[in-house]
């Protein structure tokens, strides 16, 4: 049997190999028999099907090949750098401060753990270390590491961090001092050095005087030996004897270090006995706080005093005055600080220019859709929480394409530095992979530290990396050093001494010679930017001797932080704007939802305006009473200086005549030194007789033109500074935005238009100015061009000829009583003072009063003013009331959410109202697009902005409609405007009662557009001039100039049919969405429009709705 088997498998072993001949009973026709054959055409087929499409051209819409079609691209990188060569990150080097102050006993050097295995000289380096002498390799033990690592070699100190990580908020622990090693005996320092002996000169005689003989041996005698000898037994089962050394070499409970705690309980108990030494009988005359200062030891001479009046919100401020920001990359987008000259642009990227009033954002034509992105996003958050101390209300864009405005132009080279009759190109951009080697190699130069044991400790998990929100620990203070910007961030829950000395290695850090060498890394953050885009030369340093001027060093405050800082994060949280239109876009109008009226109405309680300076309200510049703790504080002026800037230096004013004088074409900086004199109350309510006067307080104003250049405006912010021996609070003043405390400082303000020079040649010939104030102390006279146009009827106004020497107090038909009484005053004060600035004749001046309807002919004249009165909206014939305050809201939802902010007069009083307190440029120098409702007592305004050119395709050589490039951002602009005229009926229904008679409740109002706004409402303002270039936007898109009712729009609006032709008509009738225009279709002319009923049509994805649509002329 067993034979049998060992032939059979014999057998089956050799036919194994062998193929199997065919059976009669398998068919031979059917294709895939095998296994293998079926896998071969499968893997024949996968690549096959790659050859019968077409080749996608995606590539053609990106950087490169928009490169290639020009051939612009270079051949070669700035820097040879391959996907697989290693980071280059700069060495991990302990920051310590050069001046160490030594409180207390100094330990050992052999007592003090360092963060690397280094000598003693190393570890305590100064902060100007020769770039020769830093160590290539260096070694930290694990207990040493910062919290932040996550390994600690004890499971105690493990178990405490991830309590600690769980409640971050929690209170900072007890004071934790350095790690201390316990000397060894082996030690030399500590044992052999200490207890070893010098032998001295008389010691060394005497052993070289004695010697020793071998025969003195033979006179020394044997003694007597014991007779018995006795045996000592131990006790019973002993161990025998071990070596205690071994034994504790052995043990590995023992730790070789241990952490320092300081509980502070010697010193306490040290100044409770130095307490109880002075308080002995001799000295029992004396005060506790005299004791208290007797037992003091603080070192005074070692304290550095600041002056009191230094704000501590101007203190190491995050931003510059004039700041370039470079976006870069592609993955991990970089936003760098670089110089901020003409030379640093190029072509390939995007730059954002920061300075003060002014948001630039240049965006090259060969720059990529992700840095388009990210620099909208800046330029929108800068906006938005006027970031990086900046004011503007929108952003400027410049470009390589059409549609460029050459006076933007001539203010952005003005800012960078370039001479005007400089004729400069911009380089072009650079090889196409370049901005990922830039974002790569920018990212491996960051330095983190962490602020541990009076040292700037580095990260080594962050260190070379790109920051992450969860290393912001409350409890910690961190130091970012990016270059070109160097931050302190400071936990809410940090120590007040951490936060200080932080700061104070930082700042040494910052100003440390060769503090910013990047020889070891493939390039240097500080003038990269000098290599970026197609240059001539490539060569650059990568060590530098100082940081510029131009360098950032910023104490940021959690939850403080600037845009710039969030930038440097890859996981930021932040409010997108694209999710924002997405939402928009996939919910409909229905996301914008409108007000409430009657709590729009009905508003905030009035408020006297207050200027707050270094944490004291000033009031309105006289004095403020506060109702919480019943204290009256009086203002008290002791003197004001003026200063004119030029663009490179500044000039005193000439005499006190000319102050209360300003040009709209020149800036000027304002010195106001007062004093704070606080009174109380009595309890039985009267003002107290006892009053307690402050120290001397100082504020600078910057006060800015509206024609003023951009050269001088940043003068002026410098030299501020400059001028600031004091150490002040710094304001900036734009004109129109003057305070009440402001203005008092002059008591009369004049602002005149343009340059001194040009308005002394003026005094020949006739000027308007408008009185703007409520009460004689605060009167603000503006000049506007002397014709009827600017004329008003609810203010008085003022004629001046200064060569005639004739002044003319003109007064509107519905002029307050009080309006007449400041106009009147301020004519008789410049009859009286006849300034220079306004009168060039030697005679004395002569006052007239006219009133409106009464002018003289030369009055007439002078104002080109005709019988009919119709240019300036005359309220003459009115039998209206204007008793009342015209009220002003601006609706918009830029955070996600629809809102509504009330503007108010800065100028106001409670008991009076003021005839005109807003300005055109509130509208215009909105972010756009916005919308404002103006109440007229009897009449509502709908004031509707523009679609801005900044969301137009810029690579585009022909602008189309604006609207069409941003099709979520269209249907938040209809969703809006649909819940502003909601609100507008809410509002009116709050305010004038219910009316089911009519519809939208009767409501009186209408809707006007941005450059198309009838007489009727410019006449509510003080001033205004055209804007030719808003009204051509609002024309292109289908405004029009007519008559709007707020209930027609509004009903337009609401409809939701419309004929097939209206939706593929353009421009599109208001309030349809273009994204979604067959939901107004009915089932007949959908069936025509599409081809297939509505319910097949909604059964189709997404994609597929959009191509049908698309392919009929529906999207």
């Amino acid at each position: 049997m067993e034979k049998v088997k060992l032939e059979s498998l014999s057998l089956a072993h050799s036919l194994s190999d062998k193929p199997l001949p065919p059976s009669p009973l398998i068919p031979t026709s059917l294709e895939g028999g095998k296994v293998s054959d079926r896998l071969g055409k499968l893997k024949s087929n996968s690549e096959n099907w790659k050859q019968r499409i077409e080749q996608t051209d995606a590539k053609k819409f990106t950087v490169a090949g928009r490169l290639q079609k020009k051939a612009q691209s270079p051949v070669e990188l700035q820097f040879e750098r391959s996907t697989n060569d290693a980071a280059k990150k700069c060495p991990m080097l302990e920051v310590r401060s050069a001046n160490q102050p030594q409180l207390g006993l100094a330990k050992s050097p052999s007592m003090m753990v360092t963060s690397s295995s280094v000598t003693a000289k190393t570890t305590l380096r100064s902060l100007s270390v020769n770039p020769e002498e830093e160590i290539s390799t260096l070694s930290r033990s694990n207990s040493s590491s910062s919290d932040s690592d996550g390994e600690r070699s004890s499971p105690q100190n493990a178990k405490q961090n991830k309590e600690l990580a769980n409640n971050k908020s929690a209170a900072a622990p007890t004071n934790v001092g350095s790690r201390i090693q316990v000397p060894r005996h082996d030690d030399k320092e500590t044992f052999e050095n200490f207890f070893a002996t010098q032998p001295t000169a008389n010691a060394q005689q005497k052993e070289a005087a004695a010697e020793v003989e071998i025969s003195a041996f033979d006179d020394i005698k044997p003694t007597e030996r014991l007779v018995s000898k006795r045996h000592v037994q131990g006790p019973k089962g002993r161990r025998a004897a071990r070596n205690p050394l071994k034994s504790l070499a052995a043990r590995s409970d023992i730790t070789s270090e241990y952490t320092e705690l300081r509980t502070g309980v010697a010193e306490r108990e040290l100044r409770r006995l130095k307490l109880e030494s002075f308080g002995q009988p001799g000295n029992g005359n004396l005060a506790a706080e005299a004791i208290a200062g007797l037992a003091s030891i603080e070192d005074f001479k070692a304290v550095a005093l600041r002056s009191s009046s230094l704000p501590l919100q101007q203190m190491w401020l995050p931003h510059k005055p004039v700041m370039l920001l470079h976006v870069k990359g592609r993955t991990h987008v970089q936003t760098r600080l670089v110089a901020p000259i003409h030379t640093s642009l190029n072509r390939g990227d995007c730059f954002i220019l920061v300075s003060g009033s002014q948001l630039y954002r240049y965006v090259g034509s060969f720059a990529n859709v992700i840095e388009i992105s990210r620099s909208k996003k800046i330029c929108a958050a800068i906006v938005e929480n006027k970031d990086l101390g900046c004011t503007a209300s929108q952003e400027v864009i410049l470009s390589d394409g059409k549609f460029v405005n050459e006076r933007q132009w001539r203010q952005f080279w003005s800012l960078l530095g370039k001479p005007e009759e400089e004729a400069y190109e911009i380089p072009e951009c650079g090889h196409a992979d370049e901005d990922d080697v830039f974002e790569s190699s920018l990212i491996e130069t960051n330095k983190i530290y962490e602020f541990q044991d009076d040292a700037l400790i580095p990260l080594d998990k962050y260190w070379g990396c790109i920051p992450k929100v969860d290393m912001l620990d409350t409890r910690k203070v961190l130091v970012f050093d990016f270059g070109s910007e160097l931050y302190v961030w400071n936990g809410k829950n940090a120590t007040s001494d951490a936060k200080r000395a932080a700061m104070r290695l930082a700042q040494e850090h910052f100003v440390a010679k060769d503090s910013a060498d990047y020889a070891q890394c493939y390039l240097n953050p500080l003038n990269y930017v000098a290599i970026v885009g197609r240059r001539e030369s490539t060569t650059y340093a990568k060590r530098c001797a100082e940081r510029p001027d131009w360098c950032v060093l910023g104490k940021i405050t959690q939850n403080m932080e600037t845009a710039l800082f969030k930038e440097k994060f890859s996981d930021w949280p932040e409010l997108e704007r694209e999710d924002l239109e997405k939402d928009y876009l996939a919910n409909g109008v229905h996301v914008v939802r409108a007000l409430n009226g009657a709590a729009l109405h009905k508003g905030e309680p009035y408020q006297e305006p207050n200027l707050v300076l270094e944490q004291s309200n000033i009031g309105r510049g006289n004095f403020y009473y506060d109702n919480d703790t019943m204290r009256h504080f009086d203002v008290i002026t002791k003197t004001t200086d003026k200063w004119q800037i030029h663009e490179f230096n500044f000039d005193a004013a000439n005499g006190r005549e000319d102050y209360g004088h300003f040009y709209s074409a020149e800036s000027y900086i304002v010195r106001w030194i007062y004093q704070i004199s606080v009174t109380v109350r009595e309890l039985s309510g009267k003002v107290s007789n006892r009053s307690t006067v402050g120290r001397d307080r100082c504020v600078y104003f910057t006060w800015q033109g509206q024609d003023s250049s951009a050269n001088e405006k940043g003068a002026a912010a410098l030299l501020t500074v400059e001028l600031d021996k004091e150490k002040g609070a710094q304001l900036l003043v734009a004109q129109g935005d003057e305070c009440t405390a402001f203005v008092r400082l002059f008591r009369q303000l004049w602002q005149h238009r343009g340059r001194k020079e040009q308005c002394l040649e003026k005094r020949n010939q006739w000027r308007l100015y408008q009185v703007q104030g409520n009460v004689p102390e605060e009167t603000l006279l503006k000049e506007v061009d002397c014709q009827s146009q600017q004329l008003r009827s609810r203010s008085s106004m003022l004629m001046i000829h200064g060569s005639q020497g004739l002044v003319i107090v003109w007064h509107g038909s519905k002029s307050a009583p009080h309006s007449r009484s400041v106009a009147l005053e301020a004519a008789q004060e410049v009859v009286k003072q006849m300034p220079k600035d306004l009168f060039s004749c030697e005679s004395a001046a002569t006052l007239t009063e006219l009133e409106e309807g009464d002018e003289s002919e030369d009055c007439k004249k002078a104002l080109g003013l005709g019988e009919q009165r119709a240019d300036y909206g005359s309220l003459l014939e009115a039998t209206k009331s204007y008793d009342y305050q015209l009220r002003i809201f601006n609706f918009s939802s830029t955070q996600g959410v629809f809102k509504a902010l009330e503007l108010s007069d800065p100028l106001r009083c409670q008991d009076k109202c003021s005839p005109y307190p807003f300005s055109q440029a509130q509208l215009y120098n909105a972010r756009q697009p916005t919308i404002f409702l103006l109440d007229d007592g009897d009449e509502l305004w709908l004031w509707m902005g523009w679609w801005p050119l900044e969301d137009v395709k810029i690579i585009t050589d022909e602008r189309s409609s604006p609207t069409n490039d941003n099709r979520a951002g269209v249907n938040r602009w209809i969703s809006e405007r649909r819940a502003a005229l909601e609100t507008a009926v809410d509002y009116w229904r709050a305010k004038h009662g219910e009316n089911v008679k009519e519809a939208f409740h009767g409501v009186k109002g209408q809707v006007v557009w941005a450059g198309l706004e009838p007489l009727a409402f410019r006449a509510l303002f003080p001033e205004w001039n055209g804007r030719a270039d808003v009204r051509e936007i609002n024309v292109e898109d289908g405004r029009t100039d007519d008559i709007i009712e707020i209930s027609t729009m509004l009903a337009q609006m609401t409809q939701t049919e419309y004929p097939l032709e209206v939706l593929k008509g353009r421009p599109l009738p208001e309030g349809v969405e273009p994204t979604r225009l067959e939901v107004y279709l009915n089932a007949e002319d959908f069936q025509v429009a599409l081809g297939c009923s509505r319910a097949e049509f909604e059964q189709l994805p997404i994609w597929k709705q959009t191509k049908l649509k698309k392919e009929r002329g529906l999207f």
